[in-house]
């Protein structure tokens, strides 16, 4: 590929055009492996079943790689009595044998009826013959014989076809029970073979994986329930080795009764001391809507700026001055200072950056000097605080909804339903900004922080609770509409209600139309493009994204902590562009149901708050990555079979999981996103792409191998009962069979289509 790189470079010096050219040719590359990859995997399917039928004495009558409708091929020969070549159409491959058929009943019961046919003709015309003795009668009979050869004949050569595929020797329905049964079987263990080889062979050239190290944590979620914190690595699940993030996803859909994680924690206050090894048991959840049970956490990032075009928020570069957002464009850089303090991972790096998130921050980068590879170039630059997005209104508190256990709050009596009236005797706080609030006091040394809380027999409690000395805000994730907000400091998570609370600009004309105390039951982002795909909560239509099912599908955290910080007003055309038109900003709309039940929809302006900041700065890292390689083959061989079995299993742990509920359908995929999931891999490396064969591998063995027709596994299981009984399960029975098999496949190819093109919502 280089050499091709360099080729390009030559012709065309200009940056732009070798910077269009390399992503064509990377494209280009990534695609082939996507459709080389699929029809890798079916053809080595279907020539398991080719080899051991040759081995049997099958005949064979053609192997196609893709196929071959309506006669269309790129070309064909013969070898043998078999027909090889290569079809038009990419979708696979077959293999033909002699008698095969998906229901053997119907054609012996075929044959009984072109023998019954043919003897009935016969002892009709026999009769006719001998009841009439006139010449005419005999020429009559004769010209119809003659006039019709051609379909005599054809007959004839059907019934010998049908004969020949039930009694010639080298036919498949001709074999024993144990030699069609290894048949059927072979494409499902060549299947697990190349899972296994792909699996080996990725361990030998090496895999980059998102490495199982936990980043940020979910308020109110059974990680942040467990004190799971930023850099602990998960080195084992239900003491199997964890190697990689995803192992951690996979874990959670068969741990509705809960899942061990064996935690290395490094001590930052002592880094000269061992990592401790910690044991914590967690049970995943399930909240309404959610795909599968999750434990909120998110993968650990590095100080590595993301090797992109534009490691920079976009919506954020006006904060950038111009000298420091091009030299972080044309760099590969990393952090290595903020404010004059040495950070050595992102522990510690949020730490220091949450001390000052309210103020701007002096950045020092380092990185190789693109003008020479063995000099190190060092960028400083400061970056101002980034304030949110807001619309001057403020929330009602809702009711808390996690407690943190070992926190003082949960020694003091805070419960799960208790509400939060005041703290440090404010009472007209924001909810949404309760945990830089509480940030703001634990970095002033603040020791302790008074609370009245209204328990829930309505009795109020005034407490004062100590802060935990950690300057960690949790997170929303991306995937749970109903995170709440929470901090970690004060060991408390609670829920946001869309009431309208009061109005903190009463300024603006349109906000004094707000009522009080009323219900917000649908927020739009005018102007906004979609930020996700089709779901039950959000609909996009040409004025921009509405949320819907307020407080019951997506609450209002979600909406404006999250949505709202990264929405982005929807691109212009160039032919607009050239119109003069100017781009429009986003802007908020509310449907209000007030106390008497009327409804009301207000437009207002988003504005930059003054006391709610950006806690990252809008720079994107890379995530913390774990190189995998394995030089010894009889090492990677045995991890390679390992990981095989491993990817089998969790295939029948999340059918499992969709059959209990603990996972909803919602989650499958279809042709779309395994074609989408193979790009991905592809464009991840050579290592990673023999990784996700491996994975497609076994789960193509898996779902073949399912005891039901007319996938491979359903022949088998009838095959055993002939084995067994001595005679073949009835027609009818395998007929029934067979239609209901077809119809499920069907309906569960339909299912995952209208998933993948948006048509059913996943979220």
């Amino acid at each position: 590929m280089d050499a091709v790189l360099a080729l390009f470079s030559a012709a065309a010096p200009d940056p732009i055009t070798f910077l269009n050219w390399s992503t064509i040719w990377t494209v280009t590359v990534n695609v082939l492996l996507v459709i080389f990859g699929i029809n890798a995997l079916i053809i080595v399917h279907e020539f398991g079943h080719f080899v051991v039928a040759r081995f049997c004495g099958v005949r064979c009558e053609k192997f196609y790689i893709w196929f071959d409708f309506w006669g269309l091929k790129f070309f064909k020969f013969k070898w043998g009595d078999t027909e090889y070549g290569l079809g038009l159409f990419p979708l696979g491959g077959y293999v033909k044998m002699l008698g095969q058929e998906d229901n053997p009943g119907e054609l012996r019961a075929e044959i009984e009826r072109a023998r019954l046919a043919s003897q009935l003709d016969q002892n009709s015309e026999t009769n006719s013959a001998s009841e009439t003795n006139t010449v005419a009668e005999k020429n009559t009979a004769a010209e119809k014989n003659t006039a019709q050869p051609n379909s005599e004949n054809h007959q004839l050569h059907d019934l010998e076809k049908l004969n020949e595929a039930v009694f010639a020797p080298d036919s498949y329905l001709a074999k024993n029970v144990p030699q069609r049964l290894a048949i059927i079987v072979a494409g499902v263990i060549m299947n697990f073979l190349f899972a296994i080889v792909c699996a080996t062979a990725a361990y030998m050239v090496g895999i980059v994986e998102t490495a199982p190290a936990v980043g940020s944590v979910v308020s109110g979620s059974p990680a942040w329930e467990a004190d799971l914190q930023t850099g602990d690595k998960i080195i084992a699940i239900n003491d199997a080795p964890t190697h990689v993030f995803t192992d951690i996803n996979f874990a959670m859909v068969g741990g509705s009764n809960g899942i061990k994680l064996t935690i290395e924690r490094k001590n930052n206050d002592h880094p000269s001391q061992e990592s401790e090894k910690i044991e914590k048991t967690i049970v995943p959840r399930k909240r309404k809507n959610d795909l599968a049970p999750m434990i909120g956490v998110g993968s650990l990032p590095t100080l590595n700026l993301a090797f992109i075009e534009n490691p920079v928020v976009k919506d954020w570069e006006k904060y950038y001055s111009s000298e420091l957002l091009q030299s972080l464009k044309k760099n590969k850089l990393s952090i290595q200072t903020v404010n004059g303090i040495e950070v050595k991972n992102y522990k510690e790096y949020m730490d220091v950056l949450l001390r000052y998130f309210d103020q701007p921050v002096l950045y020092r980068f380092a990185g190789k000097d693109p003008n020479n590879e063995n000099a190190i170039e060092s960028i400083e630059g400061t970056i101002p605080a980034i304030p949110m997005k807001e619309i001057g209104i403020r929330f009602k508190m809702g009711a808390i909804v996690s407690v943190l256990p070992g926190s003082d709050a949960a020694q003091q009596g805070i419960e799960v339903g208790d509400m939060i009236l005041s703290v440090d005797g404010v009472t007209d706080f924001d909810p949404l900004k309760l945990p830089q609030m509480i940030l703001q006091k634990v970095n002033k040394d603040q020791k302790t922080v008074q609370l009245v809380v209204r328990k829930k027999d309505g009795q109020e409690l005034t407490i004062d609770t100590a802060l935990k000395p950690v300057r960690i805000i949790p997170e929303l994730g991306i995937l749970s509409m109903k995170d709440p907000v929470g901090s970690t400091a004060l060991g408390l998570a609670w829920e946001v209600e869309p009431i309208i609370a009061a109005i903190a600009d009463e300024s603006a004309d349109t906000v004094k139309q707000l009522p009080i105390g009323g219900k917000v039951t649908g927020v739009k982002l005018l102007n906004a493009q979609p930020i996700l795909k089709k779901n039950s909560f959000s609909v996009a239509d040409a004025e921009g994204v509405q949320f819907q099912n307020v407080g019951d599908r997506v609450d209002i955290p979600y909406i404006f902590s999250k949505m709202l910080q990264i929405a982005e007003p929807v691109p212009l055309t160039e032919k607009q562009k050239k119109a003069g038109i100017v781009e429009k900003i986003v802007s908020v709309r509310l449907q209000i149901e007030d106390e008497k039940g009327n409804t009301k929809t207000i437009n207002l302006p988003i504005m930059e708050s003054k006391d709610w900041f950006n806690t990252d700065r809008g720079l994107l890292l890379g995530a913390e990555q774990a190189f995998i390689q394995i030089d010894n083959f009889n090492e990677a061989l045995t991890l390679g079979t390992q990981k095989m079995i491993e990817s089998s299993l969790k295939v029948y742990r999340f059918l499992e999981a969709l059959g209990n509920g603990s996972v909803s359908p919602r989650a499958l995929g279809g042709p779309v996103a395994i074609v989408q999931l193979a790009y991905r891999f592809a464009d991840g490396g050579l290592g990673s792409y023999l990784m996700f064969l491996c994975l497609i591998g076994a789960n193509l063995a898996v779902i073949n191998i399912f005891p039901m027709l007319p996938l491979d596994g359903g022949h088998a299981v009838f095959l055993i009962y002939e084995g067994i009984f001595r005679r073949p399960p009835h027609e009818i029975v395998l007929v029934v069979l067979s239609y209901l098999g077809f119809f499920l496949i069907l309906l569960l190819m339909f299912w995952t289509l209208f998933l993948d093109f948006t048509c059913i919502p996943r979220l």
